[in-house]
């Protein structure tokens, strides 16, 4: 199996596939998925095999509309009804209390289930043929690097995966996540930012994890490139004479690089390009990758969480 394109043919082998106990890989606005069904616990073991992920390290969800919900959870109230109908679908993840009907090896060995609605068509499709949740971490192997078309997906299973095929993804990082188990708190930052929830239920508040939570993706590093990643201030990157070395960069001009990769200087622009980007850089198989630090303010704090997992040196104990 390999990359196919959103038929109905395609969609109908990826349903047979899935209700067969096996996996998937599909496009998201935010990443490519790795999906399975989310009451099925030997699909849900074969996705944490594949990728190698931690057991504690829990998927999403992915469900159509608001009306399944009720598989999932009992815990829908009032907040999750405004945050649905301002950003669903969308790159948007509830936690809540999981129903009992979900098997703990989904969410992570946890009593919590994190869900989304995805905005893709080709989410969408393969949710409407499939008829019930899809359970997904990103489409890549644990701790690398997200994929952001369906080219990266093979380039990590080759050809071993059936990969729905849905183009270059229009976000480039992971959703928004976000707990209302007890009071509102964000646990990982995406594109739909904190004064957009604020805006839509209140205060709330923002604490960048730094262990395995509730939410995907927010171990001490993650998303990283086989290279060593370092993030550096501009004028650092100005001094770098190495030409073992590929940089990104927004405003810097290193003195000898094998690579320099110009990122762009918007926020939203820089999150679409910088899977691809790492990935570049990583096929070089350089040493070091510099990446030159983004601005430090709030509309860049999804891009500086990623960029500050990928080039963490810490494990988790």
């Amino acid at each position: 199996m390999t990359i196919v394109q959103p038929t109905t043919s395609s969609f109908q082998k990826a349903t047979q596939t899935l209700q067969a106990g096996g996996i998937v890989a599909f496009a998201t606005e935010t990443v490519y998925g790795l999906g399975c069904d989310t009451f099925n616990r030997n699909a849900i073991e074969l996705v944490y095999q594949t990728k190698g992920r931690p057991a504690h390290n829990p998927m999403i969800a992915h469900i159509l509309d608001v009306s399944w919900v009720t598989t999932l959870t009992g815990g829908w109230d009032d907040d999750c009804e405004k945050l649905a109908k301002s950003f669903w679908p969308g790159p948007f993840t509830i936690v809540l209390p999981k129903d009992e009907n979900v098997p703990k090896e989904a969410c992570g060995g946890r009593d919590t289930i994190a869900i989304r609605c995805p905005q893709h068509q080709v989410a969408q499709q393969l949710l409407e043929c499939f008829g019930q949740p899809i359970s997904a971490p990103s489409a890549n192997k644990s701790g690398y690097i997200s994929p952001t078309t369906a080219a990266h997906v093979d380039e990590e299973y080759h050809h071993d995966i059936l990969i729905l095929d849905g183009g270059p993804c229009e976000k480039g990082i992971e959703s928004t996540v976000i707990s209302l188990v007890d009071k509102p708190v964000i646990l990982r930052l995406g594109s739909v930012t904190q004064s957009e929830i604020e805006d839509c239920i209140g205060s709330v508040i923002y604490k960048r994890e730094l262990s395995q939570s509730d939410s995907p993706g927010t171990s001490l590093r993650h998303y990283s490139p086989h290279a060593t990643a370092n993030l550096m201030q501009t004028d650092d990157i100005n001094k770098i004479d190495d030409g073992n070395c590929v940089a990104l960069v927004l405003q810097g001009e290193p003195q000898c690089v094998q690579q320099c990769i110009q990122m762009p200087q918007n926020p939203n622009e820089y999150g679409v390009k910088l899977y691809s980007a790492l990935r570049e850089a990583d096929r070089h198989g350089v040493s070091c990758i510099a990446i030159e630090q983004p601005p430090n303010t709030t509309k860049w704090d999804a891009i500086q969480d990623r960029l500050l997992r990928c080039s963490s040196t810490q494990t988790e104990s």
